[in-house]
């Protein structure tokens, strides 16, 4: 297997707000089914989910975005948005695997998790044109060593290597199964993508974000949408609701008792 190539394969830049603007902006002209790398060793305003920033550490952390034509893959192209979530959570999942060794795990929506902490998180954004889907940006952000200081809550790959060579050595195995991958049909991969799934069919607490309710619930899948089908876990035989990324958060045990408390403290106030 051959690294990938600067220039070819991977497009280096200085630095930039964000790469997957940057893509966006100087996207080529031409792209194929194999896709390209956009990677910067300083990234200044990083993107996460629902509008988050994502911090990195310069030579420490992986920043970087995956571009590629969508019109390549089989399949509806109304239903790309999800299938290209999933794809790339799935290539990116396996392909870690492979190349660290570890047990990655991927959190809904968009989280990459260790030993049940985040070690990364990506993005995915979409071009359009006369309602067909022109381009895919899929952003990704890695810890890469245990050199950086973290929160209680994330962790690292444990990936001793400057964050370029871990892009043109672990990319290539990330672009073997993303060139395979492409030609799963949409009931395989989501297969993939669900037993890949962190916390489903499992006890955890959850936030609903419209109401502001603290229930402890279980996750059982997503649906077409891609939305993470919940049910509360005193209600076996009800149907679980469907929750976009907007509409619901997981919390940790400590964070439902905390949130818990504060309800009824206002409730008796």
């Amino acid at each position: 297997m051959e690294a990938l190539i600067i220039g070819k394969d991977i497009e280096l830049v200085a630095a930039v707000d964000s790469t997957n603007e940057y893509a966006k902006r100087s996207m080529r002209s031409v792209l194929d089914f194999r896709g390209y790398w956009v990677f910067t060793d300083r990234q200044n305003k990083g993107k996460g989910q629902a509008g988050n920033a994502w911090i990195s550490v310069s030579g420490k952390s992986f920043t970087g975005s995956f571009v590629v034509q969508p019109q390549s893959w089989p399949g509806r192209e109304q239903a790309w948005a999800v299938r290209a979530q999933r794809l790339f959570a799935v290539c990116v999942q396996h392909s870690l695997r492979r190349f660290l060794g570890l047990e990655i795990d991927l959190k809904w929506p968009n989280d990459v998790y260790v030993t049940g902490k985040k070690a990364g998180g990506m993005l995915i954004e979409l071009g359009w044109q006369q309602g067909v889907a022109a381009w895919t940006v899929a952003g990704l952000g890695l810890n890469l060593s245990d050199s950086i200081e973290l929160p209680a809550d994330a962790t690292h790959l444990d990936a001793q290597m400057p964050p370029l060579d871990f892009l043109r050595e672990w990319g290539a195995v990330f672009q073997d199964c993303w060139v395979e991958y492409r030609f799963w049909d949409d009931e395989r991969l989501l297969h993939a993508y669900l037993k890949g799934l962190w916390g489903l069919h499992e006890r955890r607490w959850f936030q609903d974000c419209l109401s502001g309710l603290v229930f402890e619930g279980v996750a059982l899948g997503v649906d077409a949408e891609n939305r993470l089908l919940v049910r509360p876990y005193s209600e076996t035989k009800t149907s679980p609701i469907a929750y976009d990324i907007k509409a619901i958060k997981w919390l940790s045990e400590a964070e439902a008792k905390s949130q818990t408390t504060l309800q009824g403290l206002r409730t008796r106030g």
